[in-house]
Parts: C-alpha cells; structure tokens; sequence
C-alpha cells in the first residue's frame, strides 16, 4: 500500500467541501484514510491518501460514481495524480 496525492480545481469550493460524506465513502474503497488541503488563494484542493490499492484506486476514479460524485461536487479536471515513490528520499 502506499501514498498518493491528488489535486484539482473546484467551481464551487462550498458545494465541494459539502460533499464530504460522498467523497468518505468513495475513498473508503481504496485507501485506509485522507486528508484535505484547500489552497490559501484559489479553488483548488488536494487530497492525501493513505495505504492505497493503487488498482482499486483507479476503478473507482473511472467508475459512473466517481463521475457522478465529480459533477454534483463541481470538480474541474484534469486531476494530477502523484503516487509514492517507496524507497527514494
């Protein structure tokens, strides 16, 4: 398992922060835990993942779910995506 940071623009940082508990349940399916940071200036968040099943991760991310989750949550894309390098550092 490993570490994976995403981050990505939001359209409306109230609605993304209200979905919170749609976003718990998607996470819970890939990854032990998370932490949010939202940018001091402009509506973008990231999102630290926590012992992540790199493969489930990404089902989920490309599942009618996520999508859904996405629109109702105003995520603009492209998510970057940067998984744990182990062993370097």
């Amino acid at each position: 398992m490993t570490s994976v940071v995403a981050t990505h623009a939001v359209g409306d940082m109230d609605t993304w922060l209200g979905g919170g508990e749609t976003r718990a349940a998607l996470f819970a399916s890939f990854s032990s835990s998370y932490r949010i940071f939202r940018h001091a200036e402009k509506d973008r968040v990231s999102i630290v993942w926590e012992g992540v099943d790199v493969d489930k991760m990404q089902t989920m991310l490309a599942s009618p779910e996520a999508a859904q989750s996405k629109a109702a949550h105003t995520v603009i894309d492209p998510i970057e995506v940067y998984i744990e390098v182990a062993g370097v550092g």
